[in-house]
């Protein structure tokens, strides 16, 4: 009977490549993905001693591109995050007014549409979830700082004038109507940039650089002085309602 068995159980078995070729069938029809989320084929070395909140920001940066009538209106920049199996990006909520389509793109120059699915107009806020999950992007567990120290040392990573992922340092200066004075560097492109402390929690987003205007007639960036919002005025509870009703939103 055992040897019955046996030959039995020989006959049934594929070769060995069949059987793999089996199993890469099966995968193909099913939603298991057995890879990592995170592909850091397009990730530029980054000093090991720098601060963690240095690093979070470039890893977890983008390029956010807003469209309408089917024609390009602007750019901007924002950060990739996870809270449990959610996967969303922070903005400015400046960046993705008046837009009908919204792009995200990545260091690797994929590219994947997204849906604004939280805004906050008076806290200068939006959340968005891409319609895939990021391939080229560090998604971080999201975390907030909440005690604002002034002199902390801050960071961020945008796309000032369009030229790639700019890391900037700065420090925590003050405050002005409920929003955050940094002392760093932003240019347009960089608005919806997350801020980060040096333990890679979020601060506050920033939101818009100082213009002066010379004789009342030629404006000036001073780009050293930057308005951020603060990331307490993010209403927890809404987020994550936003977040469950956008579940149906994603392909993957």
């Amino acid at each position: 009977m055992f040897r019955f068995l046996l030959y039995t159980l020989i006959a049934l078995m594929p070769p060995a490549n069949a059987s793999m070729d089996f199993v890469n069938e099966i995968l193909k029809n099913t939603k298991f993905d057995l890879g990592p989320e995170f592909n850091d084929a397009y990730t530029a070395n980054v000093d090991a001693n720098a601060p963690k909140g240095l690093k979070d920001s470039y890893l977890s940066s983008v390029v956010i591109e807003t469209w309408s009538g089917g024609a390009p209106i602007g750019s901007g920049s924002g950060n990739y995050f996870k809270l449990g199996k959610d996967r969303f990006i922070i903005t400015a909520a400046h960046v993705v007014l008046g837009s009908e389509d919204v792009i995200i793109i990545e260091k690797s120059l994929s590219f994947t549409e997204a849906k604004v699915v939280y805004v906050s107009e008076e806290n200068d806020i939006a959340v968005l979830v891409p319609k895939e999950k990021l391939r080229f992007t560090k998604a971080l567990h999201f975390k907030m700082d909440k005690k604002n120290e002034m002199g902390e040392k801050v960071y961020h990573t945008g796309h000032p004038a369009r030229e790639g992922w700019h890391m900037s340092e700065g420090l925590l200066t003050g405050t002005r109507e409920d929003f955050l004075l940094i002392n760093t560097f932003a240019w347009p492109g960089s608005s919806g940039s997350v801020v980060f402390d040096e333990s890679g929690r979020v601060i506050g987003v920033l939101s818009s650089i100082r213009i002066d205007v010379i004789m009342q007639i030629f404006p000036q960036f001073i780009e050293h002085i930057v308005s951020a919002s603060n990331i307490k005025n993010l209403e927890m509870d809404l987020l994550k309602e936003a977040l469950r009703d956008a579940r149906k939103y994603r392909t993957n």
